[in-house]
């Protein structure tokens, strides 16, 4: 897309350089910040289904030192604009790229995509395989979720779960329920991707089973599901791909703000494995 259809804003006009910036990319304006050296190895941060860049604060802080750590909040989240529907990963990976193009952020990337965001940094290794460096999965969803933890259920155990979940969807911004409505059909996307690209890969599952994750409606079989499926994951990346898969039952769902150290680590691990290249 021409440069010319894009603007970037500044948000403060102060002299010295803002962090934060405004893109306009088809349908929004969105928000996204940049932070870090500008020669440094460049670190883009993709949030779980319905969050914005704010849950990425506590790693960001941790990460700009050594990277150039690219956050942005999708069309409908935070403080970005409603944007386009249809939220699945093909029109997020495009409007990443036009984000990318009109900061001058440059490739090589290494995506880190927590939760849900983990579909769009696959997709965008997909698709885009010589522009990334590294991938960082952190509690990554998967597309077999749903189909096997069905199968661990009765159908009226199913049936329950499933409305309770939809009722939660629907107390929520216009914004996030367009992410939530374009699930099946990112599930259904991910099983036909392509083989990764042959770079290093680290995967977290956060498997903590407490009081929490029982009212959430949980069980220890949910657990025990979830790593095998990252496990499942970690052995279909590209076979020259180094891959660190780091299974933590002390952590939860929580983990970007109980645990942004270890997120912020398992970029490092990246970053050292490709120094070692």
């Amino acid at each position: 897309m021409s440069r010319a259809l894009l603007s970037v804003l500044l948000l403060s006009a102060c002299s010295a350089p803002s962090v934060d910036h405004w893109v306009e990319v088809p349908g929004a304006r969105v928000h996204a910040r940049v932070d870090g050296p500008r020669d440094a190895p460049v670190v883009i941060l993709e949030s779980g289904a319905g969050q914005d860049l704010s849950v990425w604060q506590a790693v960001r802080d941790d990460l700009s030192e050594i990277a150039r750590v690219v956050t942005w909040s999708r069309p409908g989240l935070g403080r970005s604009e409603l944007g386009l529907v249809g939220r699945g990963s093909p029109q997020i990976v495009k409007e990443l790229q036009e984000v990318l193009e009109a900061l001058e952020v440059e490739p090589p990337y290494v995506l880190v995509g927590h939760a849900l965001g983990a579909f769009h940094v696959r997709a965008f290794a997909a698709l885009h395989r010589e522009e990334v460096s590294g991938i960082v999965l952190i509690d990554p969803s998967h597309e077999d979720w749903l189909k096997r933890s069905r199968l661990t259920r009765t159908e009226t155990e199913w049936r329950d779960a499933r409305d309770a979940f939809q009722k939660e969807v629907n107390l929520r911004s216009e914004g996030v329920r367009r992410e939530y409505a374009s699930l099946e059909q990112d599930t259904a996307r991910m099983t036909r991707l392509p083989v990764l690209p042959a770079v290093p890969v680290w995967i977290l599952s956060c498997t903590r089973f407490g009081e929490a994750e029982e009212r959430a409606g949980r069980r220890p079989e949910d657990v025990m599901l979830w790593q095998e499926l990252h496990a499942e994951l970690a052995s279909e990346m590209h076979i020259d791909s180094v891959v660190e898969h780091q299974v933590r039952p002390d952590f939860g769902s929580a983990v970007l703000s109980e645990h942004p150290e270890a997120v912020a680590e398992g970029v490092r691990w990246v970053l050292r494995k490709l120094e070692e290249r």
